[in-house]
C-alpha cells in the first residue's frame, strides 16, 4: 500500500511541471510581444521510500501494580519530593510532615517515660534493700513442719480428747453407782409469847409461881420466842444426816448406752477428719514448693530481659549520639527497658507471695517473721 502512494505522488508531480511548460510556450506565440515572468522552478529527484503513519489519541496510563502509600501518622505536608508519573527508588522520600506537634509529643513521652523510670527504679531499689529469703526445704521437711505448726491440726487434737473424755463418762454411766451421803443443818427457833393463851390443863406457874418447875417453865418459854437467827448461830438445833445411795441398773442404762455410741461415732469422724485435714496440707505443702520454684525462675528469666533491655538501650543511645538512629527508636528501646523492669519487679513481687504462701502452708508465718506470742 505504501509503495503504491508513492508512485501516484511522483507521476502526480510529473504532469504538473509538463502543463506548467506547455502553457508557458503557448503564451509566448500568442502575446510575443510580452515578456513572460521568471518562475523558479525547483526540481527534485524522486526518491521511493516509506512514508510513516501516526495515529494521535488521549487516555490516561496505568500502571500493572498499585499501592496505596499512607504514612504512620497525619500531619500537614510541609515538602513534596516527586510528580505523577515520576520514577522513585526503594528508600526515596517521597513528602515530608510537618513535624512539630510530633517532636512535642516525643519530648512528652520522654518526660513521663523519665517519671516512671525514676518510680520503677526507687521501687526496685527498696525492693533490693529487703531481704528476700529465699527458702528451699524439701517435702518431707516441709510436711513435718506443716503437721506440727497448723493450728487446723490443734483443734482437731483438742476435739479428740474433747471426745474421749465424753466415752468415758457414758462408759462410767453405764456401770452400778454408789453414792455417800452426808448432810448437815442448823434450825432456829422463834417468835413472840401469845397472851391470850389459855391452857386447858393446870400448869406449873398457875399451881405454884414461885416453884422451880414454873421457873423452868419461864426459861423454856424465854427459849422459844425472839429471833430464830439467833438459834441458827449459836448452833442449838443442829442435825446431821450420813447414808450411802445404790443406783444398779437391772436392764441397763439405755440413755448412757445411746451417748457412748453417738460419742463413738464422733469419735471415728473426728479421726476421719483429721486425715482429711493432713492430706489438704500436705497438697498445699506441695503446691507452694512448686510455685515457689516457678516464681524464681520466673524472676531469672526476667531479670535477664531486663540486662538485655537496659544493653539495647544504651547502644540505641549510642547510636542515636553518632547520627545512626533517632528519637523514636531510641524511645521504643527506652520503653522495652520499663516494660522490662516493671516485669522484674512483679516476678520479685510474685516470689515473695509464694514464700508467703509457704510460710502460712507451714505454719511458720510469725516465727519466719520474728514475732512471738506469749
Amino acid at each position: 500500500m505504501r509503495t503504491k502512494g508513492l508512485l501516484i505522488v511522483s507521476v502526480a508531480l510529473t504532469a504538473a511541471l509538463s502543463m506548467a511548460c506547455g502553457s508557458g510556450s503557448e503564451s509566448v506565440n500568442v502575446n510575443a510581444n510580452v515578456q513572460a515572468p521568471t518562475v523558479d522552478v525547483t526540481t527534485a529527484q524522486a526518491i521511493v521510500r516509506q512514508i510513516p503513519t501516526y495515529f494521535e489519541a488521549t487516555g490516561n496510563l496505568a500502571g500493572d501494580a498499585q499501592t496505596d502509600v499512607a504514612p504512620a501518622v497525619g500531619g500537614k505536608v510541609v515538602e513534596i519530593n516527586f510528580d505523577v508519573g515520576s520514577y522513585v527508588n526503594k528508600g526515596d522520600v517521597l513528602l515530608r510532615l510537618d513535624d512539630r506537634d510530633a517532636r512535642i509529643r516525643v519530648e512528652q513521652a520522654e518526660a513521663q517515660v523519665q517519671q516512671q523510670q525514676r518510680a520503677v527504679d526507687q521501687s526496685i531499689a527498696n525492693l533490693r534493700q529487703a531481704h528476700v529469703r529465699l527458702p528451699d526445704p524439701t517435702l518431707i521437711e516441709a510436711t513435718e513442719l506443716a503437721l506440727a505448726n497448723r493450728p487446723e491440726l490443734e483443734i482437731n487434737r483438742t476435739q479428740r480428747d474433747i471426745n474421749l473424755l465424753d466415752q468415758r463418762l457414758y462408759r462410767d454411766q453405764k456401770k452400778p453407782q454408789i453414792d455417800l451421803i452426808a448432810g448437815y443443818s442448823a434450825n432456829g427457833v422463834g417468835g413472840n409469847q401469845n397472851p391470850n393463851f389459855n391452857p386447858t390443863f393446870p400448869t406449873a406457874c398457875t399451881v405454884n409461881p414461885t416453884s422451880p418447875a414454873c421457873r423452868q417453865q419461864q426459861a423454856n418459854l424465854a427459849t422459844l420466842t425472839g429471833s430464830p437467827f439467833t438459834d441458827i448461830l449459836a448452833n442449838r438445833y443442829p442435825t446431821y444426816r450420813v447414808g450411802v445411795n445404790f443406783n444398779i441398773p437391772l436392764f441397763g442404762d439405755k440413755t448412757a448406752s445411746a451417748q457412748l455410741g453417738r460419742s463413738q461415732v464422733e469419735g471415728e469422724r473426728i479421726v476421719t477428719q483429721r486425715e482429711q485435714i493432713e492430706q489438704a496440707i500436705e497438697v498445699d505443702v506441695r503446691n507452694a514448693i512448686q510455685t515457689i520454684r516457678v516464681r524464681s525462675a520466673q524472676l531469672r528469666s526476667a531479670a535477664i530481659a531486663r540486662e538485655n533491655s537496659e544493653r539495647q538501650y544504651e547502644s540505641e543511645q549510642r547510636k542515636l549520639d553518632e547520627g545512626q538512629s533517632d528519637t523514636f527508636r531510641v524511645l521504643e528501646r527506652q520503653t522495652a527497658l520499663a516494660i522490662a523492669r516493671s516485669n522484674e519487679l512483679r516476678a520479685r513481687t510474685e516470689l515473695n507471695k509464694a514464700i508467703a504462701e509457704l510460710e502460712r502452708a507451714t505454719g511458720n508465718t510469725l516465727k519466719a517473721n520474728d514475732i512471738d506470742i506469749k
